[in-house]
């Protein structure tokens, strides 16, 4: 029988050395090919606005395209709940520039109608508020959240009002709006999570979808249901009341689709949907309803209206006003919706069927490709 020759220490190193070479090559390889699969997932699953499909929009660059599809996988929602969300048992951590929680009561509603203004997710996103309504008269103690984020914070200040959550109600799909949707969904087994149906598929939980014009009831609570696409493509803002209460101060969510002074990024839709829409709002609504934003947002919107009118009296005053409410570590929320139309050019273009050009340029647009769209909408507005 022939011998099979003998290896020698260094021999059987190298072999091994070369075995593990090969299997370190094979590794990279598919991990290589996964990651880019990965990559590849995330830019065609993005649901960015594209020049030619959603026209007129801004132009995205590829990484930001890329960037945002990864946003909406589950992976960078369960890091981003590990690293943000408020642990059981553990104290909530600092908010941008020390916000605390409200409770915003009869002398602002009007009525018996309470929200909860809680400030979530520290500064990450640049101060986020998630929101839990209830009327005070209401025997059962039925609440809503709204943008329930940080699912710990919101859970607590249901339990320290004694209350019963029945639906959570989301106006969009970025984590930063429905991350705690399954979290407040364990917590509350019947409880319904809303969304908009055009984004149904991506709101966590959803078993109920809304489209503009529907009305949900919860107790004394009527909920209407207004479409405002621009931000996403399903985003819904809700207007809460009492029932059969002479209030004049409805209660207006809006997430990221309108904020004090301004309005979110253009990021899945056309400016001229988002137009209309946002024109339709304001005629819907009475001037006095309390607009209730998803971010902290104000003094930043608001200095920026400063610059672009510095003759803007109520511009300045309203910059002052938040200016002052955040030295107190206050919340600017909630704000009048008609003061909106002295200082937010977006709201202002929008209500009053003004300069589209310019609504275009505040979304984002180049000033050429805005300057076209605007000609575009007078020429047809004269033809009609």
């Amino acid at each position: 029988v022939p011998q099979l020759p003998q290896l020698g220490w260094a021999g059987a190193r190298g072999a091994r050395s070369r075995g593990s070479s090969i299997g370190m090559w094979w590794i990279l390889r598919y991990g290589l090919l996964l990651g880019g699969g990965f990559l590849t997932f995330c830019y065609f699953a993005s649901t960015l606005a594209r020049v030619g499909v959603d026209d007129p929009c801004p132009s995205f660059p590829a990484v930001l395209r890329l960037m945002y599809g990864l946003f909406g996988t589950r992976i960078t929602h369960l890091v981003l709940g590990h690293f943000t969300h408020t642990k059981p048992g553990q104290p909530q951590p600092p908010q941008l520039g020390g916000t605390t929680q409200q409770t915003v009561g009869e002398d602002r509603t009007g009525s018996s109608l309470r929200v909860g203004v809680l400030p979530v997710l520290g500064e990450i996103f640049g101060g986020n508020y998630a929101y839990v309504v209830f009327d005070k008269y209401d025997p059962e103690r039925r609440c809503v959240a709204v943008d329930g984020a940080d699912p710990e914070v919101v859970l607590r200040y249901i339990n320290e009002k004694a209350l019963k959550l029945t639906h959570v109600l989301t106006t969009h799909w970025h984590w930063d709006h429905s991350g705690g949707n399954r979290k407040l969904q364990a917590a509350w087994p019947e409880a319904l999570v809303v969304g908009g149906r055009e984004e149904g598929w991506r709101v966590p939980c959803a078993r109920t979808l809304v489209e503009h014009g529907d009305s949900l009831s919860v107790g004394t609570l009527e909920i209407k249901c207004h479409a405002l696409r621009g931000h996403t493509r399903g985003s819904i803002c809700y207007d809460v009341r009492v029932s059969g209460a002479p209030s004049k101060s409805p209660a207006l969510f809006t997430g990221d689709a309108l904020f004090i002074g301004g309005c979110g990024a253009l990021f899945e839709g056309s400016a001229a949907v988002m137009y209309t829409q946002l024109g339709r709002l304001f005629g819907a609504l009475p001037p006095d309803t309390l607009l209730f934003a998803g971010h902290e947002y104000a003094t930043m919107l608001l200095m920026q209206a400063v610059q672009r009118e510095p003759a803007n009296a109520e511009a300045r005053r309203k910059f002052a006003w938040a200016q002052r409410l955040r030295a107190e570590r206050l919340p600017t929320v909630p704000s009048r919706l008609a003061d909106e139309l002295s200082y937010n050019g977006w709201a202002r273009e929008a209500a009053k069927k003004g300069d589209f050009g310019l609504f275009c340029q505040l979304c984002g647009l180049d000033q050429e490709t805005a300057e076209k769209a605007g000609s575009k909408m007078a020429a047809r507005a004269k033809d009609e």
